[in-house]
C-alpha cells in the first residue's frame, strides 16, 4: 500500500466511497454500494482506448477467477462517456460474472482517490517511455482517446463496508501493480 497513515486510509477510502460512477445502464450510484456486498479490487483506468489500460483491464481479467474463488468481485473504472465505456469493456469481453463495470466522465473518484493527472507523468516520464515497448509486445495498442488523456489510474481493494487494504496510485502511464500483491491483500 502506499505510504500512509491508518487515519489517512480511513479519510482516503471514506471520500472515495460516496464518489458516484455511472453503471453501463446509465445509473448514477455510490462506489460503495458496489463495495458494500464483499471485498473489491477496484481498477481506475486511465482512459478507455489507453493501451496501459488495455493491458490493466487484460491483466486483471485474468485473475477475475481467483478473485471469486476467494468471495471478492472486481469493479473496473473508467472515465469516459457511457457508451465509450460500453465500447471499450465490450472489446474486452466484458461484462462476465465477477467484473462490475462503470465510468466516472467528472473523475470524482479519481480525485477522491488522489489519482494524479500530467502530461509529463503520462507521456515524458521514463517509466512510462519504457512500459510502452512492454505493452505493445503484449498485442496492446492506442484505440482511440475516450476519456481524460492525463489522467493516472490506480488500483484499490477494499473490505466491506469501507476498509481500504490495498492502494496503488499510477505514478506514471503504464505503472500497474503487481497482481500478486493485489490477490494477497483480498486475504487482508
Amino acid at each position: 500500500m502506499d505510504a500512509s497513515t491508518p487515519h489517512d486510509d480511513e479519510q482516503i477510502v471514506a471520500r472515495i466511497a460516496v464518489a458516484r460512477v455511472t453503471t453501463l445502464d446509465g445509473e448514477s450510484v455510490r462506489l460503495r454500494e458496489l463495495w458494500r456486498d464483499s471485498v473489491a479490487v477496484t481498477g481506475f483506468l486511465r482512459h478507455f482506448g489507453c493501451l496501459f489500460c488495455h493491458q490493466m483491464v487484460d491483466d486483471l481479467v485474468a485473475v477475475v477467477p481467483e478473485i471469486v474463488s476467494r468471495g471478492s468481485r472486481a469493479i473496473l473504472i473508467g472515465n469516459g462517456s457511457v457508451e465509450q465505456a460500453r465500447r471499450f469493456f465490450q472489446s474486452k469481453g466484458l461484462p462476465r460474472e465477477g467484473v462490475v463495470l462503470g465510468t466516472d466522465p467528472e473523475r470524482e473518484t479519481y480525485r477522491a482517490a488522489e489519482l494524479e493527472r500530467g502530461y509529463t507523468r503520462t507521456f515524458l516520464n521514463p517509466g512510462s517511455l519504457r512500459a510502452f515497448p512492454v505493452a505493445r509486445k503484449r498485442g496492446h495498442r492506442i484505440t482511440g482517446l475516450f476519456g481524460d488523456l492525463t489522467q493516472l489510474g490506480g488500483v484499490l481493494v477494499t473490505r466491506p463496508p469501507a476498509s481500504l487494504l490495498y492502494l496503488h496510485r499510477s505514478k506514471f502511464a503504464g505503472d500497474h501493480p503487481q497482481i500478486a500483491d493485489v490477490l494477497r491483500a483480498l486475504d487482508g
